[in-house]
Formats: structure tokens, C-alpha cells, sequence
């Protein structure tokens, strides 16, 4: 841990030191800071202040040691459940918010299935854990109108087994148990290459047509998705970068525009100053149709400040209800879908219309990296992935070329 002494100037200009210290956390082993006031102005009293840095770093050293928690010694009885919820609770500080939810979700379908038997954690065999997954392949899934069972999906199931296999992977760490049974279980069912997404490209008439019919029609919920629908498909933005755009993120002099800020949600709604990859923190440019479709929204944004006065929520977004309140992610992929039925185009998604957006600069002719860096894409695998399923379309689509290259040796099979 280390303290460093910085200053902070009031509205009234006085000066006074604060102590920022920097500490490891420890469950997450990422590096932290921790903001005090030393209640010292800065005239004379470097050396108080000093003094009280010290202090601060001694008194703050249990910031980088483990909670009761995690040095309490673990029952060598404890049942799957119990150790279960402890593995969750280890895991609460590691991660995002989001991703731990759906850590969460997956925890409570092994934790309905075992709570009735209860078993020590020891005595799980993987004869136990293969019934466990021949259940969730035939019962996991329980209709919210009905409430009649039928089969999780294999996919689901997968993921599942991925926690206890997980969850018992921490137990042989903690001593708990001599090896995985997890690990000897096999969920069978679909090969992954059958859950890959299928491409959809938009060709440039279609993607006209689409926003047309969002902008004509009678629904005033659907409008509301044009701009958000031109940001999918002219700056291939994820929708957690689409709901999360700010203002602070759109520079007209120097027209660009920052990917730095998303939304996601799984179970509640989070907002984050960071992007789902590295590369995916980006500064695209900021076209001319860009800046009309910005400008619009800026001036709605405008209209609805004055009509709901001090009940408006300014939130900085871009993408807001009338009351200036964000968009709920989940909200707005709905209404997209039913918007796309209406349409006629189920298919269209809006994250479908990324590899569309990816299509369009294909045929302008940009390479693999200047794509790469537009999408936000980790590594060019992805890229070349897209590229590789447009190329693909095209080829059923060029028989009239095949007939023209072909046409000089047609004299050669007379009939």
C-alpha cells in the first residue's frame, strides 16, 4: 500500500490536503484507490500532513488483507450447497456485476436440484452429476404460464456444468475433495458449431427500406429506434455501446466519436466506464449524417428539458426516454424484435445488424485491420470470421459473372 498527499482546492479557493491511498485488493487482485481528508490546509501543514499519511497507511492495512470470510477454516462436512454459496460469495469481488448475475442464475438451477438431498459436498459422485444433467436436459426448463417442465437447452446446460465444475475445482484447491467428479461428465447434445450465429447482411436498399419503415410508421415506439437502429448499422456498435454513447463522448470540432461507456444487463442494469474488450474502447469518426442524426436527438433532448422541468433526469446519455431516464437494454432488443416482425424481417436482430454494418464497408473495400478496429473486435479471428460468411453469400450470388468468364469456350460443347 502507498500514500500520496495531493491537494483540493474548495469553491471558496482554499487549499487543503487530501491522502489518496493505492492498495491490491485481495480477492481481485486489482489495484485500488481510497480518497482521505486530512481536514489540513495546505499553508504550513505539509508536515502534519505527513504525519498523517502514515498514520492513514498503517491504519488501513486491513484493505489489503482477506475478509474473515475467506481465512475461516471450511468444514470438511460441508454440503454442496452451503459450499455453493461460498464459492459465490468468493467470486462476488472478482467480477463484473453483470457477469456474476449470470453466475447467480446458473448457481440457483444446481442449488434447486441438490437442496432436496442436500449432499456433502465429498459424497457428490459423478454418477450424481451426470443424473443431474440427464434431469436438466429433460426438466430444467420450467414454463412460466404452465409451470409444466420440458428440456433446458444443451447450450444451458453446458454453462451450467461449467459452474460445479468450477465450484469443485475451487473445493479440490481448498482440500475438500481429492479430484473432480465434474470433470468425467459429458453433456451430449449439439456440437458448438451448431450454435453459431447465423449472419445476416442487409444489403444497402434493404437497409434504407428498414429505416423507412421504422421512421413512416404509425407506432411511436418504433421511431424511437431509428437512430438507434443507424448507429447499428453504420457504426456496427454492440447495443451496450449504443445505450451507453454520452454527449462528453461526441466532439464536433474534431468530429469523432468515443466508444468508451456501456450498458449491459442481466439481472439489473449496469453502467460502465469501460467496454466489453480492450480494443473495443475506440474513437470512430463522425460523419455528416452522423451529426444530423445527433443533432436531432439534441434538439428533442432540448424540447423535453423545458416541458418536464426539474422531473428531468439529465443523465448525460444520448439514447433516453422523454424524462431524460436511460433506456433498459432488454427494453429496447424487445422492441426491436417486435418492430422486425412488423416489418416482415423476424431474422433481424439488432446485434445482426453489426455483421450488416461489417458487409457494407466489405464492399467498400476495407481491409481485415481498418474493420477490425471499427467493430471493436479483440482479434481479427472474429473479423476474418465475417468476412469469411459474407465472401460465402457472394459466391451463390455471381452466376451471371461465372456465365460471362465462361462464354469464350461455350463453342467448345456444341449440342
Amino acid at each position: 500500500m502507498t500514500g500520496t498527499l495531493i491537494t483540493k482546492q474548495n469553491v471558496s479557493g482554499q487549499s487543503y490536503y487530501y491522502i489518496k491511498l493505492s492498495y491490491k485488493d485481495p480477492v481481485s487482485h486489482k489495484w485500488r484507490q481510497k480518497m482521505l481528508s486530512t481536514h489540513l490546509e495546505t499553508k504550513g501543514n505539509k508536515r502534519k500532513a505527513e504525519n498523517l499519511k502514515a498514520k492513514a497507511v498503517a491504519d488501513h492495512a486491513y484493505l489489503e488483507k482477506l475478509p474473515d470470510e475467506y481465512n475461516t477454516a471450511i468444514d470438511p462436512d460441508i454440503t454442496l450447497c452451503d459450499y455453493l454459496d461460498h464459492w459465490l460469495f468468493r467470486k462476488k469481488n472478482e467480477l463484473e456485476r453483470s457477469t456474476y448475475e449470470s453466475y447467480e442464475y446458473r448457481a440457483s438451477q444446481i442449488r434447486s436440484y441438490f437442496k432436496v438431498t442436500n449432499p456433502r459436498l465429498k459424497d457428490v459422485t459423478a454418477q450424481t452429476v451426470d443424473k443431474f444433467i440427464c434431469y436438466l436436459l429433460q426438466y430444467g426448463k420450467t414454463d412460466k404460464k404452465t409451470h409444466e417442465k420440458g428440456p433446458l437447452a444443451v447450450r444451458t446446460v453446458r454453462s451450467v456444468k461449467s459452474i460445479l465444475l468450477s465450484v469443485y475445482n475451487q473445493a479440490a484447491i481448498d482440500g475438500l475433495v481429492a479430484s473432480n467428479p465434474v470433470s468425467l461428465v459429458t453433456v451430449h447434445g449439439k456440437k458448438n458449431r451448431d450454435y453459431e450465429e447465423a449472419m445476416l447482411f442487409l444489403t444497402e436498399t434493404e437497409c434504407k427500406d428498414l429505416m423507412n419503415f421504422l421512421a413512416d410508421t404509425e407506432n411511436l415506439f418504433f421511431r424511437k429506434l431509428v437512430p438507434i437502429c443507424f448507429f447499428g448499422i453504420y457504426y456496427g456498435l454492440r447495443r451496450s455501446e449504443i445505450l451507453g454513447l454520452k454527449w462528453d463522448a461526441v466532439n464536433y470540432e474534431k468530429k469523432t466519436l468515443r466508444i468508451q461507456h456501456t450498458v449491459v444487463r442481466v439481472k439489473t442494469t449496469e453502467a460502465k466506464d469501460s467496454t466489453k474488450t480492450v480494443n473495443s474502447f475506440r474513437t470512430l469518426a463522425l460523419f455528416p449524417t452522423a451529426v444530423q442524426c445527433l443533432e436531432q436527438i439534441k434538439k428533442e433532448q432540448a424540447a423535453n428539458r423545458e416541458f418536464f422541468g426539474n422531473a428531468y433526469h439529465d443523465s448525460d446519455y444520448v439514447f433516453t426516454w422523454e424524462d431524460g431516464r436511460p433506456y433498459d437494454p432488454d427494453y429496447i432488443s424487445k422492441l426491436f424484435c417486435k418492430a422486425t416482425t412488423a416489418y416482415g424481417r423476424p431474422e433481424i436482430t439488432l446485434h445482426k445488424l453489426r455483421h450488416t454494418c461489417a458487409s457494407l464497408l466489405i464492399n467498400k473495400g476495407w481491409d481485415v485491420k481498418k474493420l477490425q478496429y471499427w467493430l471493436g473486435h479483440s482479434d481479427t479471428s472474429t473479423t476474418l470470421n465475417i468476412y469469411s460468411h459474407f465472401n460465402k453469400e457472394r459466391l451463390n450470388e455471381m452466376p451471371d459473372d461465372l456465365e460471362q468468364l465462361s462464354e469464350s469456350c461455350a463453342h467448345l460443347f456444341g449440342v
